[in-house]
């Protein structure tokens, strides 16, 4: 087919990103599809899960080893890029019959979501969602790739600082808003991890790029990172109290849709802890 050769549509925008390293892996056209595709995926969960499920707290602390194995294969797939690692058949390619897609993004985050659907599954075999057993399973999942990149880390003291500062940053931003301001953004926990998701990503990806060559594929990113990446982070953390705070007006509003705006509030935290932890554990491995 045409669209699948080069220099045909979905060649250029899908396929060249993943199997070329000279092509940045997002753009505008695989950003907006991708983002799509999330969204309809998230209102099927939801559809499905919103009488079984309270999301809160306890639920994203349950998600937390799906987004390590997410991450710690995105770590593994950096070391195969790199040349640092070499893992006999396992290669770059867009083919999800080939077991190297499945280590490479989009691919990685495929598995991972279906690893959270097995999770859900069987978490919920008895009606209201066990989170234990979810999280159960998601530490099964996570170990061995986990284990693997922790044994590899040789830049340790980079991890932790950078580790250290984002705490700093994440946890005394929420306490001055929820201190000093009439938002008491500490009401509802969920609020500190997006917080915290966005200030890892943003502050990890920062150090990566600005002291370690390090390079970023999202598109929007790349534009506030060349302006400064202080910037970058700056913006994110701005954006993610906003988002805190307009969710939680809108609860205020309507007290009955509180639970959606829960599993919104967990979404955002996920995106923020899945991208901001895999720069986070590169630094590691440099």
């Amino acid at each position: 087919m045409v669209l699948l050769e080069s220099g045909g549509f979905i060649y250029d925008y899908f396929v060249k990103p993943i199997v070329s390293p000279e092509t940045q892996g997002y753009n505008l056209v695989n950003t907006v599809v991708y983002i799509v595709l999330l969204v309809i995926a998230c209102s099927i969960i939801y559809f499905v899960l919103r009488k079984k499920v309270v999301f809160d707290k306890k639920f994203f602390l349950a998600l937390i080893p799906y987004i390590l194995f997410g991450i710690s294969m995105r770590v593994v797939m950096h070391q195969i890029e790199a040349g640092l690692l070499i893992l006999p058949g396992i290669i770059k390619t867009a083919n999800p019959l080939e077991l190297g897609f499945w280590f490479f993004t989009p691919g990685i985050w495929i598995l991972t979501f279906a690893l959270v659907v097995v999770g859900l599954l069987l978490g919920t075999m008895w009606k209201k969602l066990n989170t234990k057993r979810l999280m159960a399973f998601g530490i099964i999942a996570c170990i061995l790739p986990l284990i693997f990149n922790l044994m590899h880390f040789d830049n340790t003291l980079v991890f932790v600082g950078t580790a250290a500062l984002i705490a700093v940053v994440a946890y005394g931003l929420c306490q001055g808003i929820n201190r000093f301001t009439k938002y008491k953004i500490l009401h509802d926990s969920l609020n500190l991890f997006i917080v915290a998701g966005q200030a890892i990503d943003g502050i990890s990806s920062s150090i990566a790029i600005s002291f370690f060559a390090f390079s970023e594929q999202h598109v929007v990113s790349n534009i506030l990172l060349d302006i400064h990446p202080a910037v970058f982070v700056i913006v994110k953390l701005i954006i993610a109290v906003l988002i805190c705070w307009s969710l939680d007006d809108y609860v205020k509003e309507n007290p009955k849709r509180k639970n959606l705006v829960g599993f919104i509030k967990v979404i955002i935290a996920i995106l923020g802890f899945a991208t901001g932890l895999a720069s986070l554990f590169k630094l590691g491995i440099i």
